[in-house]
Formats: structure tokens, sequence, C-alpha cells
């Protein structure tokens, strides 16, 4: 099906396409247009959503995990593989039109990268290739795509304000079926609220959500078919997964059992949270927030938007053990999510029937931001303020955020968050200032890559002052001091055990490689971290991880930060630049 790219001499290629169409016969095409010896080009986010994935664990996305195999495989010995180290929209597609031999972007209708040059349409000087139903589209511009895609229309149903009828509400003892007439006995009822009540069911880990009567209407229900239709049952998602009748009517869905009390519970103050957590440390906070923000990444690979963002809308466990609940009102494709919290949204967009409009992916980098914000500060809004207006909506109105780069205003409430705002990282107090004091957007994966360094920071006890460490710090609540002086011992000491491990492996004459080998394995020692993690994540796999995380990808000198879209060369160091160019660099991606 890739006849059509077959003249072109590099790819941009969109993590999308592995995604959407690993174990495919599409998917079969790729690699023998690979293998042509086409340059192909990545940027950041082919990681970092690779990495969302594997982290989700969701056993229908196994055969993306050996489709990245194959394609690192395929293309990292050959040296084929360029790393484009931007994320931002503009600066990656900056990045592509500089490529000096011609590059044609391949990716999918619904990708984040997509709907990202839908929003901010960059100039680009190649052509986009669009996988739509396992054909081929070739646009010579964003807005060709555009034309021949308009962006969607919400659904005719959500102007549809009838109700589907429904004959008697099921309860306690009772039996609903789903449409393969699976039978659920509803057992215990665990909670209720305005539009229906949860119940547990005979069959163990499975919730089931009754919908009271008047509640369902078609926008709704076509709703809840299509997030049972994505299949989703990796960790973390209390999404509806199969639809329910009773008396051969429509009157809810099961969902799986999610665990622990709601973000907004926990993360409520200093009293809450180390009430709830008593033994946590900055970095379990940081390990939350990055659990959350790769969930909602993963959701728009599903071509699904929250929308209703807030704390309250999530349990929490542990770090590593959160849950997104009330899922049954995202948006999904062009039907639209109905539903917002003002504190939580855009004011761009206040003000809308929700219910009627389809939202854009920078509708909820907003809400992203907010996240990161209130988890960081245990709940805090960025535009809390000491002695300020009487509202809070008057402060966001004005963008009040008493927060600066000197940590000096008196308008920063007391009770330590100063103090969590003085220890956070540059690029983290950068980022929520840019955002919540001059309305500057980032993008959810740039969000997610700040917190991911952050945390790596933490991790490798980059900071050495112990306070960096607390949940409060500089505060006299009662919490887990960190050793800072121990943990850069016993990193220092598993480096060096890597390195004695790596020296007794090495080859014996290493002057009898040939030049690119050399150069791979001078490059694997280089590219050791300086710290490494001082526990391991217990939740990656390693079985699950492609084979070739570590090598190295091999980077032409045409990459830069450049706005203008030409390229400079990065800076190369002092009297290698003939060596570099007779062997090139090498740049580990994964």
């Amino acid at each position: 099906m890739f006849e059509e790219l077959y003249g072109y001499k590099s790819i941009y290629l969109d993590y999308s396409v592995l995604f959407e169409y690993a174990g495919t016969p599409v998917f079969d095409d790729l690699l023998k247009l690979l293998a042509q010896g086409l340059e192909v080009y990545v940027s950041k986010s082919f990681k970092a959503l690779h990495y969302c994935t594997l982290r989700i664990k969701d056993p229908k996305d196994r055969n993306t995990a050996l489709a990245m195999k194959k394609i690192c495989s395929a293309l990292l010995a050959e040296h084929k593989m360029h790393l484009i180290k931007e994320l931002e929209t503009f600066k990656v597609a900056a990045n592509i039109t500089g490529i000096s031999d011609g590059c044609c972007i391949l990716t999918t209708r619904h990708s984040i990268f997509t709907k990202r040059l839908y929003e901010k349409r960059p100039d680009f000087g190649c052509d986009i290739a669009i996988i739509t139903d396992r054909s081929l589209q070739v646009f010579d511009s964003v807005d060709s795509m555009i034309w021949s895609f308009p962006p969607p229309e919400p659904s005719k149903l959500a102007y549809n304000n009838s109700y589907i009828e429904s004959f008697g509400n099921a309860s306690i003892s009772d039996i609903v079926v789903t449409e393969n007439l699976e039978k659920y006995e509803l057992v215990k009822r665990l909670s209720g609220g305005a539009e229906g009540m949860v119940f547990l069911t005979d069959k163990a880990g499975r919730l089931a959500k009754i919908y009271h009567k008047g509640i369902i209407n078609p926008l709704r229900w076509a709703k809840l078919k299509k997030l049972t239709e994505l299949g989703i049952t990796g960790n973390g998602f209390c999404i509806p997964l199969e639809l329910l009748f009773f008396r051969n009517a429509p009157v809810g869905y099961t969902m799986p059992l999610g665990e622990g009390k709601t973000l907004g519970t926990v993360f409520d103050g200093p009293d809450a949270i180390l009430e709830a957590f008593p033994q946590w440390t900055r970095l379990d906070v940081v390990t939350t927030l990055l659990s959350l923000i790769e969930k909602y990444l993963y959701l728009h690979m599903h071509d699904v938007i929250a929308g209703d963002i807030q704390l309250k809308n999530a349990l929490i466990n542990s770090p590593s053990e959160v849950y997104l609940i009330d899922m049954d009102s995202v948006q999904v494709d062009n039907l639209p999510c109905p539903v917002g919290t003002e504190e939580f949204t855009d004011m761009r967009l206040w003000g809308k029937n929700f219910a009627q409009f389809v939202r854009q992916l920078r509708d909820e980098d907003y809400s992203i931001a907010m996240l990161v914000f209130s988890v960081l500060f245990c709940g805090l809004h960025p535009y809390a303020t000491r002695n300020g207006a009487e509202t809070l909506r008057e402060e966001i109105i004005n963008h009040n955020f008493p927060y600066n780069y000197e940590n000096d205003n008196e308008f920063i409430p007391i009770g330590g968050y100063d103090h969590i705002w003085e220890y956070l990282s540059e690029r983290l107090r950068k980022m929520l200032y840019e955002t919540f004091r001059n309305g500057i957007s980032y993008e959810a994966l740039e969000w997610l890559d700040a917190v991911v360094k952050y945390k790596e920071d933490l991790e490798n006890f980059v900071y050495d002052d112990p306070e960096a460490y607390k949940v409060f710090p500089k505060e006299s609540y009662n919490q887990v001091s960190v050793d800072v002086e121990a943990g850069k011992a016993a990193i220092k000491k598993e480096l060096e055990k890597k390195q004695a491990a790596h020296a007794v492996h090495a080859p014996a004459n290493s002057n009898n490689q040939s030049p690119a080998m050399k150069a791979a394995s001078e490059q694997t020692a280089v590219s050791e971290p300086k710290t490494a993690p001082v526990t391991a994540n217990p939740s990656a796999n390693p079985d699950d991880m492609p084979q070739a995380f570590g090598k190295p990808i091999f980077e032409k000198k045409v990459f830069s930060n450049a706005p203008t879209g030409k390229y400079v060369p990065r800076d190369q160091v002092p009297g290698q630049e003939e060596e570099m160019e007779k062997r090139k660099k090498f740049f580990g991606l994964f």
C-alpha cells in the first residue's frame, strides 16, 4: 500500500503507525518499504509514547512492542534511524522541513501528531502521507490535508434531547446481561449519584454502573458503545467494557474495579496527604503525577479526550496504582464530553455548551497543566492566593499566579507551598510560570517530558539539599527524610558494578573492530548515565521491552533548536570534526 512512498529518500515516521497497525498487513508493507534503504526520522515523542504504551500494559498492545523490535532491528544496524530531539509540533516541523534530501511524513488520521498539525498548521517543505482505512493518501501541505479531511463536527446525537426508555430499575440481586448474553448479578451497592448507582457484581474485579431512568440519551449510549469497542483493559482505566441490558432495555455498563481513595481526598493539603501516605517522599508525588499524565496521553492515542480532568476523577492506591474513573463522559471521536470543571478548564471554553462542540488537544493542555500544579502542590490551585480577590474566578481571569522566579511573593499561601515552588526543577517552574502568568500553552507531551526529567533527578539524587526530597520542604510536619549521601553512594556503587561488568565483556582487541562497531562501542561507554536509579521500577517488565532499547540511533548533523526551519549543526568536540565526519555520531534513543 506504500507504493507512492518508494520515490522518497526519507520519511518521518510517527509512532501512531506502529501503535495502530502493528501485527497487521499494513505494518508488513511498512517493513518492505523500509527495506528499500529509506532514511527514517523520529522525534522524541516516538520514545515517550512507546514508554506510555509499555507501562499501561494493555494486552492488545503486545504487537506494538514486537513491531518496535522489528523496526529497530531493521534500521539501527544500517544507521538508518535518526532522532529529532524535539517534542513541540512547530519545532518538530522545522526540523522535518530542513531535511536536505526531502522527506515525507507518515502518520495516521487520528494520531496526536496529526491533530497537532490541524491545531497549529505549520508550514512544511514536504509531503504528508496519511493512512486511512488501510489505504494511503499523500498531501503536499497541511492545508490540503485539512481540505480533504475537515475537522470533525459534533455528532448530530449531541443535539438529540430524547432519552432511551427503560422498563424498571435494576438493583441488588437483579441479573443484567451483556450484548453477548453474559449474565451479571448485582451483588452490592457501592455508591450512588445523580446519574446512577455503582454495584459490585458476582464476577471478581468487575463493577456495574446502572443509570437512573431518564439519564441514557442517544449520545451517551453511542459513546458507551464506542468506548467498549476500544477494548482498553490496561492498568488504571475504569472504562466501560461491556454494555448492560435489563428487561431488554439499555441500563448501563461494566467496568474494572478501581482501588484506593479519590485523588481529591488525598491531595487536600498537608494533613490529608501525610495521613494517607505517611511514608511518602517528593518522589512518590512525582511518580503519581507521571502515572496520571501517561494515562491521559494513552487516551489521546485512542482518539479520546478526557474533557473533565479534575482530582476527584481519579483514585489512588499507591504511586503506581492510579485509576481514572467516571470515564463515561469523555469525548470519543466526534461524540463530545458534555461536562467540565471551570477551575480546570481553559478560559477560552468558559460559557460554551460543552455538549455541542468537539474539543481539541490544545483544550486539554491547560487541564494537564492544572493537573501538574495541583498534584505537585498536593491539592492547591495555582491561583489560590493569600489575601487575594474574593473569588478564585477573579484570580484566574487576572492571571494572578502568586509564584515568581525569585520566590519572594507575599501572596503565596502559607503552609510550605512557597518551598515546594523553591525546590521544583527550573524547567517545571518556568513552564508553570509561563502557563499561569503569561498564558503560554505547552503540549501534554512537553509536560510529560518535564515530569520524567524531574523524576529522574530525584531518583538520581541530583539535588544536594535533603529538603528537596520532602513532600513539604522546610516544614515541621512529621514526614520522611531522605539520606542524600547514602543514596549517592548506592548509585555510585551500582555504576561501578556496571562498568566492571562492561569491562569484563569488552572485546580483547578493540582495534580489530570495524569503524562502525568501534564507534558504537565507544558511544555505549560514553552514554552510560552519570547515576542510576536507586530502586528499579517494579512496574517495568524486562520481557516487554524491545531488544533494541539501549542501542544507538545514527544522527545526521542536521538537527537544531532553530525555529526557522533551517538547520544549524550541533556543537562538536574540538579536534574531532574530521573523525566525526568520517564515522558520524551515535545517540541513544532508547
